[in-house]
């Protein structure tokens, strides 16, 4: 994991993506696109990033059945062990993350209230016990 690293967004740092995906971005003058195959599972994921004005993104990503968004997007968090990264968006109070692995697997987490990350982790329902255990990496 590049030590837990906060990677803020930028046309730069956006393509250590191509790293860990394996893939290259299409680019259109505010946005850039990837479609990650996986030929095993038949599935395909496309990862679309608009970089808006703001310093922040709008994460979007489709599948077959699938659409998921993240707005407000400040920076990510790339997991070299599981292949994955973690788009964050958060406020004061709470966070979301969208995270997207190598192989197509994605998940949301939408609006965990911080106070999760100073829970006893053994208190909590299966449930938030996931979301807290996959953001947290984003708390510094």
């Amino acid at each position: 994991m590049e030590g837990n690293k906060k990677i803020y967004i930028t046309k730069e740092n956006l393509g250590k993506l191509e790293d860990i995906f394996e893939v290259k971005f299409s680019e259109t003058p505010n946005s850039m696109h990837f479609n990650l195959i996986n030929k095993k599972l038949k599935s395909e994921v496309s990862l679309e990033i608009i970089i808006e004005q703001n310093s922040e993104c709008l994460i979007s990503v489709y599948t077959a059945n699938t659409h998921l968004q993240l707005q407000g997007c400040t920076f990510f968090i790339i997991s070299n062990l599981l292949e994955e990264v973690i788009f964050i968006s958060e406020d004061e109070y709470k966070i979301s993350g969208l995270i997207v692995s190598k192989y197509g697997d994605c998940s949301l987490y939408s609006n965990v209230d911080k106070k999760v990350f100073k829970a006893d982790f053994s208190q909590l329902n299966s449930e938030k016990l996931i979301s807290a255990i996959s953001l947290s990496i984003a708390e510094e």
